[in-house]
């Protein structure tokens, strides 16, 4: 039941940060940093689900990845990739986006500095910084769970020898 559970929270972060690349091609900046999130966490619910271990993280990404495979990777070029991108994730996401309108989710952006420095589109670029982060975590997490999923189908099959 857990690798079931697991497998749908994969399949849905896959869907979600497509749904953000085409929410940030239309336009739609608040919608597509929700959801550029939401896929990050989908993913690691994944990897915490596909662990066996219950959590209580809620929203909280940086405890979540904690619980996960994914932060037992060291010594590898993606340690520090997952750690950048978490860091960048965590500074631009907020789970009450989708409570929010794209005014609040702007005044939300300013009130925490993410408008300075950018000339523009504030929302527009930090939407994208955020997508970016989000789609690199996503690649590395499906790299990983492909390699998991291979690893336990060798392990059957050489039980079932």
């Amino acid at each position: 039941m857990a690798e079931k559970i697991a497998e749908t929270y994969y399949r849905t972060a896959l869907e979600r940060i497509v749904d953000a690349g085409l929410l940030n091609k239309e336009g739609h900046y608040s919608y597509a940093m929700h959801t550029s999130g939401l896929a990050v966490e989908c993913l690691l619910r994944a990897f915490r689900t596909l662990k066996g271990a219950s959590f209580d993280e809620r929203h909280d990404l940086w405890r979540l990845w904690k619980g996960t495979t994914l932060a037992e990777i060291r010594y590898e070029t993606s340690h520090a990739q997952i750690h950048q991108a978490l860091i960048t994730i965590s500074r631009l996401w907020n789970n009450g986006f989708r409570f929010m309108s794209q005014k609040e989710m702007q005044a939300f952006l300013k009130n925490a500095g993410q408008d300075r420095g950018i000339k523009g589109d504030f929302l527009k670029y930090r939407s994208q910084e955020l997508h970016e982060a989000a789609d690199e975590l996503i690649r590395i997490g499906d790299k990983r769970w492909k390699q998991l999923k291979k690893s336990k189908i060798s392990a059957e099959a050489r039980l079932s020898r």
